[in-house]
């Protein structure tokens, strides 16, 4: 996992070589796995495999890759990924293919990272970004985020079947919604602040463009997917709304930076109740935290009024969480130790951040959804 450095005063921009989307993508993975690769290791999320296994071995073979195939449902642990690396070494795979929810993808990618081979990742569900980007989420055994190592590269291809995200419960979508909503501010928290990327560089314009384009989406089509989810064909506003969700989104967090909204989720996780909602929910609130921070009424209002409509978080309440003096304080000490809460103009302390989160609670407590 040897992280890409620049020449000092250069700057990093970086994104999968392949993007597809549509529906029936799946059934094209081994068209592009075929170019250039002759082995496969199969990460299957079991939670689907016995739907989608058929289609990708069958596409896999007809594209003329051996494969090696496990279906996985354990935690993203540095164990479980050397144990799963180990395994497939054995029949000296070129090539990862990972298919599934964000946990499949990250074995698959700690995979990638150890035999040093590509990976194309097949997202089954649009809850958040990670399938374009080199990030892996890595936990300890009691789900407690530890680590988010990278890849050198990102992945090789990123292959999206919107009729399979389409059958997906609603509340995936809604959660990558909510993660890809905060992009836009986070970006420019970012630029504000003479802040770093995940390359460790200062950002180019173009990642800040990206993120601009993808909240502009999501507040003119996200009802409207939400609504058509299910549906017998993939509407116009659901595949703009996944792009957004996987692609705009995760080339706007890895190449534009972070800031309050994502370092708020390690107070979120750390506490009972918020720690189990989805990375997205989680980050919807943390935006309201950060936009409560800067300043900004009039994003937040506009955020808030969004978050109404399509039904994501506001509050602690909302999450499930305690809003006492004490979990507060939890929740900005854990936020303030995120790298990515330096990205913040006013400059945001432990009690900035209390203070940020007493305005919403008392702000939206009184305001009926």
């Amino acid at each position: 996992m040897v992280p890409t450095t620049a020449p000092p005063g250069a700057r990093i921009y970086s994104s999968p070589l392949r993007y597809v989307q549509g529906p029936g993508a799946l059934d094209q993975v081994g068209r592009f796995a075929a170019l250039g690769h002759s082995r496969a290791a199969l990460l299957l999320d079991s939670f689907i495999a016995d739907e989608i296994e058929p289609r990708l071995v069958r596409s896999l073979e007809a594209g003329g890759l051996v494969i090696d195939c496990r279906r996985v449902s354990d935690e993203v642990t540095a164990g479980n990924i050397a144990d799963l690396a180990a395994e497939f070494a054995v029949g000296r795979p070129d090539l990862v293919v990972a298919a599934g929810g964000g946990k499949t993808l990250d074995l698959g990618k700690g995979v990638s990272a150890a035999l040093s081979i590509p990976i194309i990742t097949v997202p089954t569900i649009a809850s958040n970004d990670g399938p374009t980007s080199r990030v892996i989420a890595q936990y300890d055994d009691e789900h407690r985020l530890i680590a988010t190592p990278t890849m050198s590269f990102n992945p090789e291809a990123v292959i999206v079947d919107t009729a399979l995200i389409s059958g997906a419960p609603r509340r995936f979508l809604l959660s990558g919604i909510g993660d890809a909503l905060a992009k836009t501010f986070e970006a420019g928290a970012t630029a504000r602040a003479g802040g770093l990327n995940s390359h460790s560089t200062a950002p180019l314009s173009l990642p800040l463009a990206i993120a601009a384009h993808c909240y502009s989406v999501l507040l003119r089509d996200s009802a409207s997917a939400l609504r058509d989810l299910g549906g017998p064909t993939v509407s116009a506003e659901l595949e703009n709304v996944i792009e957004a969700v996987v692609l705009m989104s995760g080339l706007a967090f890895e190449n534009g930076g972070l800031s309050l909204a994502h370092a708020m989720t390690r107070g979120l996780m750390a506490e009972s109740g918020s720690s189990s909602h989805l990375h997205g929910f989680q980050v919807a609130y943390g935006l309201l935290v950060q936009l409560t921070h800067e300043g900004d009424e009039a994003e937040f209002e506009r955020v808030s009024r969004f978050f109404d409509a399509v039904e994501l978080p506001r509050t602690l309440h909302d999450l499930g969480a305690a809003s006492d003096d004490d979990t507060l304080r939890r929740m900005a000490t854990a936020a303030m130790s995120a790298p990515h809460a330096r990205h913040s103009t006013p400059t945001a302390s432990v009690d900035s951040l209390i203070g940020a989160m007493e305005s919403v609670e008392s702000t939206l407590e009184e305001r009926p959804a």
